[in-house]
């Protein structure tokens, strides 16, 4: 039986790489149908992303041979199913904008993932998940925060999820959640921070007559929206526009920037190496 297989491969750069992994995988009879590769000479590091097809038989011997060069080429790799249906919970708050996007997307087959629940810290969200048909659960925002995440666990555990999005869930994650969830919490904000904190940015944004608008997904961690940076956009306003179309626009580059984000990590193109991100 044919498989398909996403490869990852992360290592400090050195002569001969390429060649001894795409012979390797030649030699147990797998066939790369893509492969794209990068080396960050700044840090000495080397980036390859390669799309296998491989008969069952082969995929032991493509993990053996990896393994046999972790320790001499001090690499760390991953090899992923393309078949695979990541399980991903959704978190939202009271706008819907992102919420909807993903979930049409999902829809349309644009994201290789399965959707587990909504969970909200309001009952806003309930009804869009009802009509996508997938479970609701509540947890306020108003009892203590230990409670809220052991809840949270609960719900992703019985669920056998995988990651989580934040499509403009408006609470912060503890230190210990985003920990045990690392690099599997993907967030959206507004691209005007730091210059623009807290309440109504694109109103401040707007009152300073910026020229660009923009948001930033990145991955969750408890200091706020520090994370590393998955994707950014950004779309030029005009002078004459309102704080309305602000708001609108801001919308617009805040869907589009999370879902191709999304895509992006589903599809195994993000490298990680410390906080920096690497996309192929």
């Amino acid at each position: 039986m044919t498989n398909k297989f996403i490869l990852q491969v992360l290592c400090p750069d050195q002569s001969g790489l390429i060649a001894a992994f795409t012979q390797g995988i030649a030699q147990t009879g797998a066939n790369i149908l893509d492969l794209t590769q990068h080396t960050a000479r700044d840090i000495n590091m080397f980036f390859l992303r390669a799309f296998i097809e491989c008969e069952s038989e082969a995929i032991p011997k493509i993990k053996e041979h990896f393994s046999s060069m972790e320790k001499e080429k001090s690499m760390h790799w991953s090899l992923h199913n393309a078949k695979h249906k990541t399980k991903l919970a959704l978190f939202g708050s009271t706008t819907n904008h992102c919420v909807y996007e993903l979930l049409l997307s999902h829809k349309d087959g644009m994201l290789p993932c399965e959707w587990t629940c909504l969970i909200s810290n309001h009952t806003v969200l309930e009804p869009i998940a009802r009509a996508f048909d997938l479970p609701f659960f509540l947890v306020p925002s108003d009892i203590p925060k230990p409670e809220q995440e052991k809840r949270f666990n609960e719900i992703l555990h019985a669920s056998k999820t995988e990651g989580m999005v934040l499509a403009r869930y408006m609470q912060i994650l503890s230190e210990e959640f985003t920990e045990t969830w690392k690099h599997r919490i993907i967030n959206i904000h507004h691209g005007f921070l730091p210059a623009f904190k807290g309440a109504k940015p694109y109103h401040q944004a707007w009152a300073k007559g910026v020229k660009i608008i923009g948001a930033t997904a990145h991955f969750a961690t408890a200091d706020l929206d520090q994370g590393p940076i998955i994707w950014q956009s950004v779309q030029q306003v005009a002078d004459t526009g309102s704080i309305k179309q602000f708001i609108q626009i801001g919308k617009e580059v805040e869907k589009r920037t999370l879902l191709y984000a999304l895509k992006l990590w589903l599809e195994h193109r993000v490298f990680l190496c410390g906080d920096r991100t690497f996309v192929l």
